[in-house]
């Protein structure tokens, strides 16, 4: 189904039933209200200047001394209360309109807290999905969100610079050693002079270890990217 059509059915779908907020219940067209989103809590300081990760020094250990990976990450808050049952809605509840509200939460973010420098970016690429995933929830969260920002931001989409050619098992089933694992070759850049010297901003919805961004990031600079910065809605636990 076409996003046209998708558009359809929502709209006829609001008409008989009024959207309201997910998480307190009152009338709202965004599915998520300004009261609740102000309960979204920020990752706890401090964090990793790194991976954005909290934790005690400058640096996590997990970051320590890897190159070749994303120049940084962030997300817009941690994952928990409002946020956590906004993605688990979005993402796995088929609830396709909470991407313009989470997407807005993240523009929010990256124009209020935001330490990286993300206006540098000269595309913005979503995390993909291998393509039997994305048939079978009908989208790609994290290209929902990369569409909303682009238009928020200005940034140009990218939505096919790096792709996912092996479908992998989902990270949540799997310890981080088994995330590097399930993960390696799972990602590819089809023409890698539309990245050579590029700074990219790489969206994603939850990251747990950021298993998922370094590999994706790795990807993008072994085929010329010149920096990565990745932004995410949450970091999950």
């Amino acid at each position: 189904m076409n996003s046209t059509i998708h558009e359809a059915v929502d709209g006829l779908y609001d008409l008989i039933y009024p959207p309201k907020c997910i998480i307190c219940g009152e009338l709202n067209p965004h599915y998520l209200c300004a009261s609740c989103i102000g309960k979204i809590d920020p990752v706890p300081r401090p964090f990793c200047l790194r991976c954005g990760h909290p934790t005690h020094g400058l640096t996590c250990r997990t970051c320590w001394g890897r190159s070749r990976s994303f120049t940084a990450a962030r997300a817009s808050g941690d994952y928990g209360g409002v946020l956590k049952q906004a993605i688990h809605d979005f993402k796995y509840g088929g609830m396709r309109a909470l991407a313009d509200p989470l997407a807005h939460q993240m523009y929010l973010y990256l124009t209020t807290r935001c330490d990286i420098p993300w206006r540098r970016a000269d595309f913005i690429a979503p995390v993909p999905i291998h393509h039997t995933r994305e048939r079978v929830r009908g989208y790609n969260q994290s290209r929902l969100l990369a569409e909303n920002l682009s238009r928020m931001t200005g940034i140009p989409l990218d939505d096919s610079a790096v792709i996912r050619h092996r479908r992998t098992r989902p990270q949540v089933e799997l310890t981080r050693r088994e995330r590097l694992i399930n993960l390696r070759s799972a990602f590819s850049v089809p023409e890698p002079e539309r990245v050579k010297g590029k700074t990219v901003l790489l969206i994603d919805d939850v990251a747990t270890t950021c298993s998922t961004l370094r590999e994706c990031s790795r990807t993008l600079i072994s085929a010329g990217a010149h920096n990565v910065y990745a932004v995410c809605l949450a970091f999950g636990a």
